[in-house]
């Protein structure tokens, strides 16, 4: 009895705790229930594609013509070394003889004491005069007795040669004295040395007083009214873009070398220190190639001359670190770029239907931050000039401006 009554208690508490478990399991759905429809849908966000602000030009094909550029010293054309040529002692020194003074030509430089060749000129005057009388009266004498012998018969033969040989021995002591005498009025005219042209003294080593010998080198002189400037040039761009003197046709080849015939076009020179010290060379020749820096090495001469209407001295000289431009051949049908808008690979950023593209170019050159595009361009193409760091292909794009600028921010916001 106990244990049915037990069994019975222990099933209606069962059954207690299922019913309260599902009355909250209910009360929770309702209030699950309740609550959603309570809560309103999130407000959908708008997707808004971000638009890149840029500068853009439209491509135009054009001719335009080459400038290489090179730096090289600039250096005296003409350097001569002066030595003396009749020794002795240093009897006069120009005062203004130092390192630097410019010496106009035909002033005198230094002069060597030449009392012993005015001596040996002197003398070799005063028998000059005395053989020059022995030759009239030894030539007098060979034709008196020649006269006699051949016309009245008198005399010998052997008196006739004896004449004629003192009359020979009479001129050859002439000649010999005339000879000495122009060794010793040469020899006098190199004891005063005088200036070959308007020089610049380069170096000196001679004093007054001092004694020199003949083959001693003493004075450096430089001519600075002629200046050459050599400068290296990338090959390529040599054999590109140099220009040469085209030979005639019919006439024969004047070398089988491609640098042989530069033509001689006028180039801009500048002093890197001051752009106000310049002026004009001519390209003249190429001077050497140098195999292990691949450069082409090409003199340019200037010429004080060039100023002589305004009556103003060059304003460059020997030692100068200048910069030169030389005029070249044409680029023909190019599209000129900033440099900054052609990438490291060579390709550049266009617009196309309102969308950045990168296109891949060729390059023809590089000069003063422009660089020219030869090929992978179209007429017309817009092509952006911004600098932009990694854009997105085909990002949204928006011209702000299309003037090339000589510098433009870099963009890096997309």
């Amino acid at each position: 009895m106990n244990k049915e009554q037990n069994k019975k208690g222990m099933v209606a508490t069962i059954t207690i705790r299922v019913v309260a478990c599902l009355i909250i399991l209910l009360v929770g759905f309702g209030g699950f229930k309740f609550l959603k429809g309570r809560k309103k849908a999130p407000a959908q966000a708008a997707h808004a594609e971000t638009v890149i602000k840029v500068e853009a030009v439209a491509a135009s094909f054009m001719d335009i013509p080459v400038q290489i550029e090179a730096h090289g010293e600039l250096r005296s054309i003409r350097n001569v070394e002066i030595a003396a040529e009749v020794a002795g002692t240093v009897a006069e020194v120009n005062p203004r003889l130092h390192t630097g003074e410019i010496i106009a030509q035909g002033e005198l430089l230094f002069a060597i004491d030449d009392q012993d060749y005015r001596s040996e000129y002197e003398s070799n005057k005063t028998r000059l005069a005395i053989l020059k009388r022995d030759k009239v009266l030894t030539a007098n004498e060979l034709m008196r007795v020649l006269t006699l012998f051949e016309k009245n018969k008198v005399g010998t033969r052997a008196g006739v040669e004896k004449a004629e040989q003192a009359a020979n021995n009479s001129a050859d002591r002439l000649a010999q004295v005339q000879q000495a005498m122009t060794r010793a009025k040469i020899n006098l005219e190199r004891c005063r040395i005088t200036a070959p042209f308007t020089c610049r003294i380069t170096f000196k080593k001679i004093e007054k007083g001092q004694y020199v010998a003949p083959g001693k080198i003493v004075l450096g002189l430089a001519d600075d009214s002629i200046l050459e400037l050599e400068v290296p040039l990338n090959s390529r761009d040599a054999f590109q873009w140099l220009q040469f003197v085209a030979e005639k046709p019919g006439t024969p080849k004047m070398s089988e070398a491609w640098f042989a015939h530069l033509k001689p076009v006028q180039c801009q020179v500048v002093w890197t220190e001051d752009s106000q010290n310049k002026a004009v060379g001519v390209l003249n020749r190429v001077s050497s190639f140098d195999e292990k820096t691949r450069t082409v090495k090409v003199i340019i001469h200037l010429d004080a001359k060039q100023f002589a209407k305004t009556r103003q001295s060059m304003p460059l000289v020997a030692g100068m670190f200048c910069r030169v431009a030389i005029p070249g051949s044409i680029m023909t049908h190019v599209v000129e770029l900033p440099r900054w808008a052609v990438s490291f690979e060579n390709t550049v950023y266009v617009i196309r239907d309102n969308r950045l593209e990168t296109v891949p170019v060729q390059v023809a050159r590089v000069q003063e931050n422009k660089a020219y595009i030869k090929e992978g361009l179209k007429e017309g193409d817009m092509v952006i000039t911004t600098r932009l760091v990694n854009p997105l292909e085909r990002s949204l794009v928006r011209i702000i401006g299309s003037e090339v600028a000589s510098s433009a921010p870099i963009v890096g916001e997309k």
